[in-house]
């Protein structure tokens, strides 16, 4: 079987790689997870999955073109996951030494804040310093929110009583 060959002409390496770039900006806009930062995905992990609590994950608020990171439909909350630099941690900058880009991503997150209050909806934030230096009080808050404890304790207290057979 005879092997095709190409010639290898800079005009056609260049037209390659404008469709291979076009290809993969193409991608990445359709990408499910488009926008998503490995905290998020650490967070999901290590918390939202641990709980086993259901979540809808880059959640959209179609009217104002913007996504929240999760969405908890069982218990009517979204959790915001902020990154300290990005969202310009009050604890690690302070105002006079934000960026442009750190002060514009603070207007977006209280454009979002009162979307999602005028929808009813309560968001929980947590820093990116929380959740790598302290994930037992972050932990602790989810459980809380979530009132997950109560649940168990309300599972065990029921499942010490005597059952009753209702049936005849």
């Amino acid at each position: 079987m005879k092997q095709v060959t190409r010639k290898n002409t800079s005009k056609g390496t260049c037209n390659r790689k404008k469709q291979v770039r076009k290809l993969a900006t193409n991608k990445r806009k359709n990408h499910p997870k488009f926008g998503t930062s490995k905290l998020e995905v650490d967070f999901a992990r290590d918390f939202l999955d641990k709980l086993g609590v259901k979540y809808i994950w880059q959640f959209e608020a179609a009217d104002i073109g913007r996504f929240f990171d999760y969405y908890l439909q069982d218990h009517n909350l979204i959790i915001e996951i902020d990154g300290g630099y990005w969202h310009g941690d009050p604890r690690l900058y302070e105002e006079k030494d934000l960026s442009k880009m750190q002060k514009r991503n603070q207007r977006i997150d209280e454009h979002k804040e009162k979307w999602a209050l005028m929808h009813g909806i309560p968001i929980l934030r947590f820093w990116e310093k929380d959740i790598r230096e302290n994930p037992k009080e972050v932990m602790k808050q989810l459980k809380e929110r979530l009132h997950i404890e109560e649940e168990k304790r309300e599972i065990k207290k029921n499942k010490s009583k005597r059952h009753i057979n209702k049936l005849k």
